[in-house]
Parts: C-alpha cells; sequence; structure tokens
C-alpha cells in the first residue's frame, strides 16, 4: 500500500527526488507553499521586454513598407531571433523550476492557473509571450485571492488579445455609431463559461450578451499596454444576474466591481473546486471533498491559500490510487528530478539542443512550449494525454534521457529513488530485468507507473 509520503509528493508535488525529503504529510505540502512562493532563481523574460520587442518588430515593418533597405530586414529577423532565444530560455526557467523545487505545489498550482486562465499571443507583432503572461498576471495572485487574480488575468494584453476584445464596440459609443462596429462577446463568454460560473453555472445568453456590453472599453496597445478606452464603452445601465452596472460615464471601476461580483458566487466556488480537485485528485473527486471546497471558498471570500488547505486536510484527497497523467512538461520534470540531473545540464543547453530534447518532444507529446489548444486550455482528464503519438513520444524521450545521464544507475535502486512504494511489483522485475542498465532506467521513466499522479 502507498504511504501518504509518496502519494503526497506525487500527487501534489512535483515528484519524488532523491535531493529533497518526501512530504511528511498534508501539513508539510501547505508549509511548502509558503515558502516556495517567493522568487524563483529561474527567471523568464518580462513583459516589458517582450512589448518593447513588439514596437522594434511594428518600426521595422512600418519601415520597410517604405524602403528597400536589406539593414531592415536583417533588422526584424534580428529581433525574432532575440524573441526565439527568450522563448526557448523561459522554458529552460519553467522546467527547472518544477524539476528543481524542494516540493513543487507552488509551481504545480502554478500551472494549473496558467490553464485555467488559458491565453496566448494572437498574430502580429506580439510574439510568444504566455510565459510573461502568466508570471506576471497570475503567478502573484497564486496565494491571494481568486478577485485578484480574476481582475489581473482579464485585464491582461494577452487575454484581450486572444479573446479579441480590441474589436468589441458598444453599439451606442461613439465609436461605435461614427464606425458602424458593434460587440464580440469572445470575452464575455469565457468569462463565464471557463473562469468563474462553469458551464453548469446557470447563465444564459442574455447573460453573456449583457456582459459583453459592459466589458467594452477593455482594450489594449502597443503604447499604452492594458487601458480604458471610454469612447468605446457602451454607456448606460447595465443589469447582470439583477444587479446594475455602468452608467453615463461608463468606468474601469464598473467593470472590476462585475468581476468581484462574479468570482464570490456560489456557483464559482463551486465550479473552481470542482476543477482544482479534478485536476489534482481524480477525474471524479469525492462529492464531499468538492463540498468542504466550495464552503471554505465561500466564507473566505475567495481566499485561494484557504482552498488550498481545505483540499490538502480532507480525506477524500487522500483516498483511491494514483489516477491521472502526468502531462508532458510535469513527466520531463519529474525524470530529471528523479534523476538528479545538474541544473546546469538543462540551463546550458544550446539552441538546437533545445529543439531536439526538450520542444519537439513537447509537440509530439502534445503539449506545445508557448501553446494553448483553445480558451479551455489542455484537457484534464486522465485519458487526455493518452494517445499512441504521445505515448510513443514519451517512451523515445526517457529512453534518450537515461542514455544521457552520467554514470550508470542501477535499475533496482532507481525504482525506489523514483517511486519508492508506488512502483508495481511488475514494473521492479520488468527494470531489474532490462538488458541494460540504461534500458531498466528508461522503462522506469516510460511505465505506466512513473507517468500516473
Amino acid at each position: 500500500m502507498m504511504s501518504p509520503n509518496t502519494l503526497g509528493a506525487i500527487r501534489f508535488g512535483a515528484g519524488l527526488s532523491p535531493d529533497h525529503a518526501l512530504p511528511a504529510d498534508a501539513s508539510a505540502l501547505w508549509d511548502s507553499l509558503g515558502r516556495e512562493a517567493g522568487a524563483s532563481d529561474y527567471a523568464v523574460t518580462p513583459w516589458a521586454t517582450r512589448m518593447m520587442r513588439a514596437h522594434e518588430r511594428h518600426r521595422t515593418r512600418r519601415a520597410r513598407r517604405d524602403s528597400d533597405d536589406p539593414r531592415l530586414q536583417d533588422a526584424l529577423r534580428e529581433i525574432n531571433v532575440e524573441d526565439r532565444n527568450s522563448s526557448f530560455a523561459d522554458l529552460q526557467a519553467c522546467l527547472a523550476r518544477l524539476a528543481y523545487a524542494r516540493t513543487g505545489m507552488f509551481e504545480r498550482l502554478t500551472r494549473f492557473w496558467s490553464n485555467h486562465f488559458a491565453a496566448q499571443p494572437k498574430g502580429g507583432v506580439f510574439r510568444d509571450g504566455r510565459v510573461a503572461y502568466a508570471e506576471e498576471a497570475l503567478r502573484p495572485h497564486v496565494m491571494g485571492t481568486f478577485s485578484q487574480m480574476l481582475q489581473s488575468a482579464i485585464l491582461h494584453p494577452v487575454m484581450l488579445s486572444y479573446l479579441d476584445q480590441n474589436s468589441s464596440f458598444g453599439p451606442q459609443s461613439r465609436a461605435g455609431r461614427r464606425r458602424g462596429r458593434g460587440l464580440n462577446e469572445n470575452l464575455a463568454r469565457e468569462l463565464l463559461e471557463l473562469h468563474t460560473l462553469g458551464v453548469s453555472g446557470g447563465y444564459s445568453q442574455d447573460d453573456v450578451t449583457q456582459l459583453a456590453r459592459l466589458l467594452t472599453g477593455l482594450t489594449y496597445s502597443l503604447d499604452e499596454g492594458f487601458h480604458f478606452q471610454p469612447r468605446i464603452a457602451e454607456p448606460g445601465i447595465i443589469e447582470i444576474f439583477g444587479k446594475r452596472y455602468g452608467g453615463r460615464p461608463v468606468t474601469l471601476d464598473h467593470i472590476v466591481e462585475a468581476l468581484d461580483d462574479l468570482a464570490l458566487r456560489r456557483e464559482t466556488a463551486q465550479h473552481l473546486a470542482f476543477k482544482l480537485a479534478h485536476h489534482f485528485v481524480s477525474d471524479t473527486p469525492d462529492p464531499q471533498l468538492v463540498a468542504h471546497m466550495a464552503a471554505s471558498y465561500q466564507q473566505t471570500g475567495g481566499d485561494l491559500p484557504s482552498l488550498y488547505r481545505a483540499m490538502l486536510e480532507h480525506p477524500g484527497a487522500w483516498d483511491g490510487p494514483l489516477s491521472k497523467t502526468r502531462a508532458p512538461m510535469e513527466m520531463m520534470a519529474a525524470s530529471l528530478r528523479a534523476l538528479s540531473v545538474d541544473p546546469q545540464l538543462l540551463l546550458n543547453l544550446r539552441p538546437r539542443e533545445i529543439r531536439l530534447f526538450l520542444l519537439r518532444p513537447l509537440v509530439l507529446m502534445g503539449e506545445p512550449h508557448e501553446s494553448v489548444p483553445s480558451p479551455a486550455g489542455y484537457g484534464d482528464d486522465a485519458a487526455y494525454w493518452i494517445t499512441p503519438q504521445g505515448l510513443a513520444a514519451r517512451v523515445d524521450w526517457a529512453m534518450g534521457l537515461s542514455q544521457l545521464v552520467p554514470g550508470e544507475i542501477d535499475p533496482r535502486d532507481f525504482v525506489d529513488i523514483a517511486l519508492q512504494d508506488a512502483a508495481s511489483d511488475a514494473l521492479r522485475r520488468a527494470s531489474a530485468g532490462a538488458e541494460t542498465r540504461v534500458q531498466g532506467v528508461g522503462l522506469i521513466l516510460a511505465s505506466p507507473d512513473f507517468n500516473r499522479r
């Protein structure tokens, strides 16, 4: 039978490591959040740098339209290379944070919220800013309130760009009347369906439309970043779920008030509690666990640390076998972690090695870096990652890593390092009977036992 220590490290943390003791219990996991929530040793590219390059790219493109100077093409290529190299470095940093964290639950939560508020820059002059968006809009609020995180996510240029908010005009606004423009409901719909109430949250199409009217005025530009633009905001009183917002003039404060109200609704508490339990514990979490978490959320006004504590303290979070599937990035990090790979080996990879060893395998496994499949993010059911191509890519990557690690590790020892009492007898026999030690280690990393969480 699996011990609570092993289960806690795999289900809630980044996995087992010979360099870090297992969390003793739920309290130890909870304590780890405070320790690991500070600034990371592995920095990512700031959003301001991405914006600066977007400015440079925009100016250079405009200059090229009026000139045949070949130096402009070279300048544009250099900007793109800088962004690409930053994206490579961001991938290394994100992987290192997960692989080398003492416990890793905070990093797991950051990944959860990054998927909950799934967004990426959308074409044009913006490039590869998803990591910077998560770093600056979501990570600082993982230990705050959901209201704070919701506001930060919804008002970020990446979210506004991804959901086409710049094309949403109040039909009766000054700009809307003059230009004959109307609403774009993308942001309003996803805000209700994905970010707050959930698909079963009891809202109607009219609620989506009214919220879309209220959200007009939210916009962004290269010069100002996010800002509120009154001339495109729909004027007047707008009623949503029986409460009135707006006025003449409409202000950003009206929108923030509506976001706060959505964050505190009972349906939002239920949606977030279920989604968090579904992600960490089981595809079919204990209803009493979900109810306990939702009640804590409501009692504390959407305090996220209290929500995590409620999950960890409930027996339902510790029942049952490991039944979820590690996402590709989590599998990579857990492998580096179990093998105690020197961080510098990861951080010193050259661009070609990053493409071969990280970027392409992630694509084949189904989790491309800097990309999301839809506003709903990546699936969270255990079977989502289990595809023929994805499984083959996991096996290939695991075997490749086992060959790169210097020195030979005895699989009979490594199975306890990587899994302890989560390893099945069948895996122990198979890895011990492998033709070579390298194959035995690779077999462990590619096994269903290791890929479950």
